[in-house]
């Protein structure tokens, strides 16, 4: 293997960007492509489970019996498979990130694809109480790993056909391009360049082209909510201070269940054939007795906007969808917790809101702008995005009445998780995610270069390059300063909204850039 110079490296920083962005709309168009029939197949598998539910209910317990059997051969299967690619098991953003930090390769990036494909069918048409989400953007980033080896590009370039598929996967699972874009800059990287926010954008828009031809241009969700105009704006503001602070604390509740579950499902002493019995066995349960906390839930969000659920009920249904979307997640099968996390915020809002009319006498149609208020919030205080959270509720509802409201709240569940010690949840199941697939062996000696972003007050803002104590292997190739590139000397004074370019052993990136960002972040 031809190992890689130093000059070698500063032709991929030299060359254009046409390619690079031809390449993001073709990642794109087939991520729109795949993802929106991911959601067609998932549309009518969960339309097929409905009805032989039903049918079941009038043909007797001889079927009931057929469908229980069933459901548990689906649930070995969809083990079996996620044993033989554990890189597809659970939502696949996780996995996304281990790719971006070289941490985890893509060695089988076509037959992982179509497994991810198929268990996120199966377990989710399964009843289990998973999303779509997850699953789409690793969809997307499998398909902008694959480009990169059938056109042979870089290192440079494959960072951004990954980025690009991940944030065309949540822009075609929901209709929201510019949500991509946001969760790509936000989550996944943290920082913004031209380049990446271009690439980005690019196959979001080709992703969302593509699903809007399929699925039309109404938004994800069909909610009428009105917002309550002709309520005093200080009062709603304290309502939606009030709203944040208790969001906050009950995404805390999400995230110590998810991990409390996941945790006891594994060190339980049981076969695992068993456990995923016993799993398949309560959503098959669930099917019968409260189909509403099946699946990942869009129906119930529209139907809760209209419904007349009672305040008991509504806590029912959040204990039940809390602790079955935990126990779903703990089997590991491929899903996502977007949407299921989505819901939960929902029926925060909807008690919220119904507790407003009850005691404060606000009116039954604002009820709905309270359900809409609580997706954003539940979403950020697990998540910690609070940008996506926002930007992600306003596509999917298509109303941007509500902005004022969901940045309030947003920000308040964010500072008050903040101050709760809470780590984003995609964090945390990353650091939880074996490592056991590095992407770079000991003996690796090629040269790799990474972009490092300069905040402002950071560690390394202010300070001289010949100043700062770099890692033996470190060496400044470059800085981007208003989109020019400097060639760095020693006594070149290093400035808040430089992108510094770095020469380093590939092998090591994944050690030492989680400390360069920190020395290039607040």
């Amino acid at each position: 293997m031809k190992t890689e110079t130093v000059a070698d490296n500063l032709k991929l920083l030299q060359k254009g960007s046409g390619k690079l962005y031809l390449l993001c709309i073709v990642v794109g168009t087939l991520t729109g492509v795949t993802v929106s029939l991911y959601r067609l197949a998932l549309n009518y598998i969960n339309h097929f489970r409905e009805l032989m539910i039903k049918n079941s209910l009038i043909e007797g317990t001889h079927t009931i019996f057929i469908i229980w059997l069933s459901f548990i051969l689906i649930g070995l299967l969809v083990d079996y498979i996620s044993k033989k690619y554990p890189k597809i098991s659970g939502s696949g953003i996780p996995q996304v990130k281990g790719i971006l930090l070289r941490k985890l390769d893509y060695t089988k990036w076509f037959q992982e694809l179509i497994a991810k494909f198929i268990t996120g069918l199966m377990g989710i048409g399964a009843g289990l109480s998973l999303g779509r989400e997850g699953p789409s953007v690793q969809l997307g980033s499998y398909i902008g790993f694959g480009i990169t080896k059938i056109f042979k590009r870089d290192s440079i370039e494959k960072k951004y056909l990954i980025t690009s598929g991940s944030s065309a996967g949540l822009a075609g699972a929901f209709g929201a391009p510019l949500s991509g874009v946001i969760f790509a800059l936000e989550e996944l990287h943290k920082y913004i360049s031209a380049k990446l926010l271009i690439c980005t954008f690019l196959a979001s828009i080709a992703s969302d082209f593509v699903g809007r031809r399929i699925f039309g241009m109404n938004p994800s969700f069909n909610l009428i909510a009105s917002y309550p105009k002709n309520i005093n704006p200080y009062y709603q503001f304290a309502l939606y201070i009030i709203l944040g602070i208790i969001i906050a604390f009950f995404g805390k509740l999400f995230t110590t269940t998810l991990i409390k579950v996941q945790d006891h499902f594994k060190e339980l002493k049981l076969s695992r054939w068993l456990k995923i019995s016993f799993v398949m066995s309560t959503s098959l349960l669930l099917c019968y007795l409260l189909p509403e906390v099946t699946g990942g839930g869009h129906e119930l969000v529209e139907g809760m906007a209209g419904g007349t659920r009672t305040i008991k009920l509504l806590i029912i249904i959040f204990l039940i969808k809390l602790f079955f979307t935990a126990l779903s997640y703990a089997t590991g099968f491929a899903g996502g917790i977007f949407l299921p996390m989505l819901v939960l915020g929902a029926i925060i809002g909807k008690i919220y809101g119904l507790t407003l009319m009850k005691y404060l006498g606000i009116g039954i149609e604002y009820v709905p702008h309270f359900m809409v208020l609580g997706m954003a919030g539940y979403f950020v205080a697990v998540v910690r995005a609070p940008i996506t959270g926002a930007v992600l509720i306003l596509e999917m509802t298509g109303n941007f009445d509500h902005l004022l409201a969901l940045v309030t709240v947003s920000v308040i569940a964010y500072y008050v998780t903040d101050l709760l010690g809470l780590e984003p949840i995609y964090e945390i199941l990353f650091k939880r995610m074996p490592k056991d697939t590095p992407m770079i062996e000991e003996k690796n000696e090629k040269k790799t270069v990474i972009s490092i972003p300069i905040m402002a007050e950071s560690e390394l803002d202010g300070k001289k390059i010949s100043e700062i104590k770099w890692a033996e292997d470190v060496l400044v190739v470059a800085i981007t300063r208003n989109d020019h590139e400097i060639i760095p000397k020693g006594n070149t004074e290093i400035e808040s909204g430089d992108v510094l370019t770095l020469l380093l052993p590939e092998n090591k990136v994944y050690n030492m850039k989680e400390m360069l960002y920190k020395q290039g972040g607040n």
